[in-house]
């Protein structure tokens, strides 16, 4: 078996440069080539050799049933497509139902999309003519057929001084790479004019590593503005240049490729990319970890991977942050199997890139880095993939092959014995860049997402999410042991009424009510929005305004052990819109019988109005760890509704297919005097651990109104704060604060007080607050803490961004 290491650092590409080389730099593949010498060449061909096994697979290992399934499917599709083809003489497009066609507008709006679709064809034909035992392996037929194919595109559409009509993206990223893996795979046997006709076309379109709209046809694109690359979008366009530096023998253009990848592991503090808290942001305010976040991921560890041992193998020390981005950006956002719905923008429409989708995408993103790690990095990788793996339940993760190496490389590691499994990941994670905040513990985790006057509330692009509008307003999620419950769920769900939010009844056009800085603008004043973590225990909240800031409320979310406390107060219209917190929005398991408890009492109807509730429980039998509870700390008068819904994608975003399920809906109703809630959600309850927690809570409410929101867990010894108010505000006789802020304090050994603290409007020099009787700071780890009195302290918060700062008092 091959194996190369990963060492991430950047090297001089021209480390031999003694030997005659390509003197050709980015923009001139097809001019001023020179002879190569045999070890040079040598060097070209075993990269490109070495990216085509991604697609053919290691030749040292046998392949097993699914790879021999993967072979025959691969060959039967490429057949279909081959026998589709269009090849007479006077032909327009190579496939009927890709219609190519540049002299009308509507054929205009398609073509970048339809080129690209028919190059992704003929790479699945390209693949049926590699892929060893298949039944069209080196067949000429099939050869002279991809090169016809190729050949019609390149001299019609795809070509030096064609327009990019439509997308950009299209033309500039996505067609570069498919054209360049078809390249791989047939580079030996095809002419080489087909090859050099094609790399000057993607140079035409991608002439640079570090910068998009850099080609003259960018200026009919949907951005025509020439524009430095950055995240994702980054490790695609080096993706497109290295890749033809490899297939152009071009050191040069490998060169640039590596050199322009290391900055995309730097961390920002606005706009795009990797943020000191785990954050990564795409279309300068969006969360995208998931989607645009594992584009980067992915990218940049095939193309480490791809130089690693040669000439231009990598070596600057900055990409070693990889390791330390991946426990923070993507481990804690990945639960059994499936990405965190939150960080995956507008993708969440999209049938293909649903949740356990978009999470194995990201797990085997992680697999490139393994070979490359430390041995500590590389027990933990191997550790947490293979927990991740072995977890998901709902999707297998080995139904996809479409990179038989990784696939290769994820069976090995699951059947290695001498590999321990991670086991449960418990703790909090604070992402105050993006206005999340995640809770995970033993069989469950929780999540919100917020968004503010630094942060879009949601992205509606290319006709996708168009009904993503409260997505970023407080909607919360829940994820158990019913590891389905997120899929086939935004084409169905409510969007109205997401659970978590604190919404009003006027009604939404599609795409409507965008708040970012592409599209509406952001907020220009919802500053205090924020999360706070200390030890396990975590704060989230906002000082609420919707989207035409008629809407107003105040929301907190308390995240302990057992449980998440949720308040809400000052929930005001100015319009006198009817306005409604959703408590409830379940998608029903399709395992065994779902009942519905109130009071504790069987509740059988499809729809009622019900007064005075204390608890609604939602419970399954036969699912194991998937019961929930909601516990009013007074009694509350909800709607609840159970209903089967009936949706389509092609309703939220451009693919179609139908889906269906049965939802559990609870909502509370906010009058004039009724503009505050105040409940419990209980993960995992039993009746009897609701009964307990229904009879002692331990859990007193300090404040829920327009000074702060405020608890205190007798069992926790845990006092937690969101504290709106820059006036004095006594929270308890122990604590008194003068500063807009979120804090926490738990007793502990020693009458030690643990506290944190952060400023949720970022903008905050110092906070400041009183303790109840006299302490002295024990454990200061910036030197942020200043002491004024015997119980008056002030921190400096300044340069945090919002993250938490965590110190001790005696």
């Amino acid at each position: 078996m091959r194996t190369l290491p990963l060492v991430v650092s950047i090297t001089a590409a021209l480390a031999m440069a003694s030997l005659p080389v390509w003197a050709t730099t980015a923009g001139t593949n097809s001019q001023s080539r020179t002879e190569l010498t045999g070890a040079i060449q040598h060097d070209f061909q075993e990269l490109r050799i070495r990216w085509a096994e991604n697609y053919l697979g290691d030749p040292d290992i046998p392949f097993d049933d699914r790879l021999n399934q993967m072979v025959v499917s691969t060959n039967n599709n490429a057949y279909s497509q081959w026998q589709a083809m269009n090849t007479n003489v006077d032909r327009e497009s190579l496939w009927d139902d890709l219609w190519l066609n540049e002299s009308t507008e509507e054929g205009r709006a398609v073509l970048g999309q339809n080129i690209r679709a028919s190059y992704q064809r003929i790479f699945t034909m390209a693949k049926a003519y590699r892929l060893r035992d298949g039944q069209y392996q080196n067949d000429p037929d099939l050869l002279a057929a991809i090169v016809d194919g190729m050949d019609f595109l390149n001299t019609h559409y795809y070509k030096v001084g064609a327009k990019e009509w439509g997308n950009w993206w299209n033309w500039e990223l996505g067609t570069p790479r498919d054209v360049h893996n078809i390249l791989s795979l047939i580079y030996d046997d095809v002419p080489q004019s087909l090859v050099t006709n094609h790399l000057d076309a993607t140079d035409y379109f991608t002439p640079e590593a570090t910068h998009l709209g850099a080609g003259p046809g960018a200026a009919w694109s949907t951005n025509p503005n020439y524009r430095e690359s950055t995240g994702g979008n980054r490790t695609d366009n080096t993706h497109v240049v290295l890749l033809r530096g490899v297939l152009g023998n071009n050191a040069a253009e490998i060169e640039e490729a590596i050199a322009a990848l290391p900055p995309v592991l730097e961390y920002v503090t606005t706009s795009d990319g990797f943020y000191h808290d785990g954050s990564f942001l795409q279309h300068y305010d969006i969360a995208y970890n998931g989607t645009y976040g594992n584009v980067l991921l992915n990218g940049l560890g095939l193309q480490l991977n791809l130089v690693a041992g040669s000439p231009w193998e990598a070596t600057d020390p900055a990409l070693q942050e990889i390791y330390p981005i991946i426990y923070k950006s993507f481990e804690p956002l990945l639960y059994k199997g499936t990405m965190l719905e939150f960080v995956n923008g507008r993708a969440i429409s999209r049938p293909q890139e649903q949740g356990h989708d978009v999470g194995h995408q990201v797990m085997r993103s992680i697999l490139h880095y393994i070979d490359g790690a430390t041995p500590e990095d590389k027990s933990r990788l191997e550790s947490m993939l293979k927990t991740l793996i072995n977890e998901d339940t709902f999707q297998d993760f080995f139904s996809s092959t479409s990179n038989v190496v990784n696939y290769q490389k994820s069976v090995a590691l699951v059947n290695d014995d001498t590999i321990p499994d991670r086991g449960e990941l418990i703790g909090h994670y604070s992402y105050p860049s993006m206005e999340r905040a995640i809770h995970r513990r033993d069989g469950w985790l929780f999540s919100v997402a917020m968004h503010s006057s630094r942060l879009g509330n949601y992205e509606c692009m290319n006709e996708e999410n168009r009904k993503g509008w409260y997505t970023g307003d407080g909607m919360t999620y829940l994820y158990n042991t019913q590891l389905g419950h997120y899929t086939d769920f935004w084409p169905v769900v409510d969007s109205y009424k997401l659970e978590g939010t604190t919404v009003d009844d006027q009604q939404m056009q599609e795409c409507e009510g965008q708040r970012n800085e592409i599209k509406g603008g952001r907020k220009a004043d919802m500053d205090w929005v924020g999360t706070l973590k200390l030890g396990d225990y975590g704060v989230a909240g906002m000082d609420f305004y919707n989207w035409d800031e008629t809407l107003t409320a105040k929301k907190s979310w308390f995240m302990l052990d057992d449980g998440v406390v949720m308040l809400g107060s000052d929930i005001q219209s100015s319009i006198g819109a009817g306005l409604s917190t959703v408590i409830a929005n379940r998608k029903v398991s399709d395992e065994g019988l779902t009942n519905i408890y109130v009071n504790g009492e069987l509740w059988e109807n499809s729809q009622g109005s019900l007064e005075n509730v204390l608890s609604l429980s939602i419970r399954n039998a036969e699912l194991a760890g998937s019961d929930l509870s909601y516990v009013f700390l007074s009694p509350t008068d909800i709607e609840l509704k159970r209903e089967q819904r009936l949706g389509d994608w092609s309703d939220i975003g451009t693919r179609d297919g139908e889906a269906s399920a049965t939802f559990i809906s609870a909502e509370q109703k906010h009058e004039s005097e009724q503009n505050s809630y105040a409940y419990v959600l209980l993960p995992n309850a039993n009746s009897q651990s609701l009964e307990q927690f229904s009879e002692n809570p331990q859990l007193d409410i300090l404040h829920n109104d327009h000074q702060a929101h405020a608890i205190f867990d007798h069992s926790l010894e845990l006092l937690a704060a969101n504290v709106w108010s820059e006036q004095e505000v006594v929270i308890s006789p122990l604590l008194t604060t003068y500063s807009p802020m979120a804090i926490m304090l738990q007793g502990g050994e020693d009458d030690e007080l643990q506290v944190a603290v952060t400023d949720p409007l970022q903008t905050q020099t110092f906070v400041r607050f009183k303790l109840g009787h006299g302490a002295q700071i024990k454990s200061d780890p910036q030197g942020r803490v200043q002491q004024q009195s015997g119980t008056e302290f002030v921190v400096d918060v300044s340069g945090l961004q919002g993250m938490s700062y965590q110190f001790t008092v005696k």
